[in-house]
């Protein structure tokens, strides 16, 4: 779900709303399309079997079972909920575990004497670790001054960004699962959607 990106996808469309989601369930939901016994009138006046649509549950070990339109109901709108809150919670975790001990790390290293701009390193610290933290948040960085060059984003400041970027990833996911499948009727409209997406065979 984290690397799934968003902006290759307008939720304003329908048929890009169920291409966003076939993807963002593909951890946990299979969907199949397959030939019925029914007939239908095609646009052209043709006579072609009738589409119908499996749906697969990814358990453990590879296994997967199949479910009905009532399971997948129970699914979007109560499980899929539930596994959004529980990565959120544990984005936010880590954050808030990067971030403390960053602030951790400014409290036992802040001085007055020291070779990297007043901070010195811990006696029960070793030089390596020190060193490597020191990079990690980007406190080696020298300052160039002819001309003035634009200073590397540590790589602190790039985990707090992936992090915050997949709590986006998920809220912006969240919001519009939310629109899109609310009620029941919804999500059987969006499983009708996917059946006609699976069917769907571009023009080229």
């Amino acid at each position: 779900m984290e690397n799934i990106d968003l902006t290759k996808y307008n939720c304003n469309y329908e048929i890009q709303f169920v291409q966003l989601m076939v993807e963002v369930l593909k951890p946990y939901i299979e969907f199949q399309s397959f030939d019925t016994e029914e007939k239908r009138v095609n646009l052209v006046g043709e006579s072609v079997p009738k589409k119908g649509l499996r749906i697969f549950l990814k358990k453990e070990n590879g296994i997967q079972e199949s479910i009905d339109e009532n399971g997948f109901i129970q699914f979007i709108q109560v499980d899929f909920s539930t596994i959004r809150s529980e990565l959120k919670e544990k984005y936010t975790d880590e954050l808030t575990k990067e971030q403390e001990n960053k602030r951790n790390f400014d409290t036992i290293t802040r001085g007055n004497m020291g070779p990297y701009g007043g901070r010195s390193k811990p006696h029960d610290m070793g030089q390596n670790e020190y060193d490597e933290k020191m990079e990690y948040y980007g406190y080696l960085h020298k300052i160039t001054i002819n001309p003035p060059q634009p200073h590397p984003l540590p790589e602190y400041e790039k985990r707090i960004r992936a992090i915050n970027n997949n709590i986006r990833k998920l809220e912006d996911i969240g919001r519009n699962c939310y629109g899109r499948t609310k009620t029941i009727q919804d999500v059987l409209h969006f499983l009708n959607n996917v059946k006609d997406h699976y069917n769907f065979n571009p023009i080229t």
